[in-house]
């Protein structure tokens, strides 16, 4: 078999370049290309060798991880132990998940008329997996592993920020009480422009038993201030929420004042994982007849004012 040693060079050069610019990425570093690129002609260097020197030592698992450490001191410098090994299994994390797809990708478009038509058993009990692929179809299976590796950190980095935002929610009226997540919204600025109390938002169908049949689907295209309209009619079917609706102006993406169907409950507890809840009474519940999460992982908006308090020094319940 020949073996171009100047191919394998440029090869891992490439290969450990990605790795080490996606291991930057995932730890949100930028380091200095020149440093990336020296780093990466180490680790060039020791894979060419492989074929030039014969040292068995060179090649053993203390070696590699030497190696290896090395690199990523080289390309991120050392900033502390902690640091360091977090670095280093990042590093190892993407190698492991680029290879893994290059691999799967290549067993998946292998043409094979049986499973063991790849492998050979040595004499002494092993196996062999005999395991060939082109050099651009290798090129393109590690491009795609690197973008699919970086989608699902990126995607989970930001559910991570989504799940340090979220709340529980528990909503007190008349001796009912309905439990749902909530999504703490910073930019939430809306109070009632009178008594300049906080409104959160729930979505309607929370409370479609006990608002008058029909309103929760109508919130969704009609004006609030024609359903309160017709809330003389309404009551006769049995709403006993007259005197706790509210109408709050909003102003909408477009920039037109709207009217925001609110209610005032008797208590909202909010409470975030890992900390006591915390109980409100100076609060407006706003009613949207969508659905505020696409996959359902919130069903309530909560004002800055209430979600933010747990980064702040206790405070007492507030007055009614």
């Amino acid at each position: 078999m020949t073996v171009y040693v100047d191919l394998v060079f440029l090869t891992n050069l490439a290969i450990d370049g990605t790795v080490l610019l996606t291991t930057a990425k995932a730890r949100k570093l930028r380091p200095k290309r020149r440093r990336i690129a020296l780093s990466a002609g180490l680790g060039a260097v020791y894979a060419a060798a492989m074929f030039l020197a014969d040292v068995p030592y060179l090649y053993s698992f203390g070696a590699k991880v030497l190696v290896s450490l090395v690199m990523v001191l080289c390309a991120f410098g050392y900033g502390g132990p902690l640091r360091l090994l977090r670095l280093f299994a990042t590093f190892y994390l993407v190698n492991f998940a680029t290879l893994g797809g290059v691999l799967g990708f290549s067993f998946l478009l292998r043409q094979s008329g049986t499973p063991w038509g790849g492998m050979t058993f040595t004499p002494d009990g092993g196996l062999l997996l005999d395991w060939h692929m082109q050099l651009g179809l290798f090129a393109a299976s590690f491009a795609l592993s690197v973008w699919l590796f970086r989608g699902a950190s990126a995607s989970a980095e930001r559910t991570g920020r989504l799940e340090a935002l979220i709340v529980d929610v528990t909503v007190s009226v008349g001796g009912e009480k309905r439990e749902c997540r909530g999504l703490v919204d910073t930019g939430n600025r809306l109070y009632d422009p009178l008594t300049r109390i906080p409104v959160m938002m729930m979505e309607a169908s929370l409370w479609k038993d006990r608002l008058p049949s029909g309103w929760a689907e109508r919130l969704r295209d009609e004006p609030a201030d024609r359903l309160v309209a017709e809330l003389d009619a309404a009551s006769e079917e049995g709403c006993a929420w007259g005197d706790r609706l509210r109408l709050v102006p909003y102003r909408s993406v477009n920039g037109n004042t709207r009217l925001l169907l609110a209610f005032k409950p008797d208590s909202v507890a909010v409470a975030r994982s890992g900390s006591p809840a915390r109980d409100y009474k100076r609060v407006l519940i706003g009613m949207d007849g969508g659905t505020l999460s696409p996959d359902g992982s919130y069903r309530a908006i909560v004002h800055p004012d209430l979600g933010m308090a747990f980064d702040a020094e206790p405070v007492p319940s507030q007055p009614a």
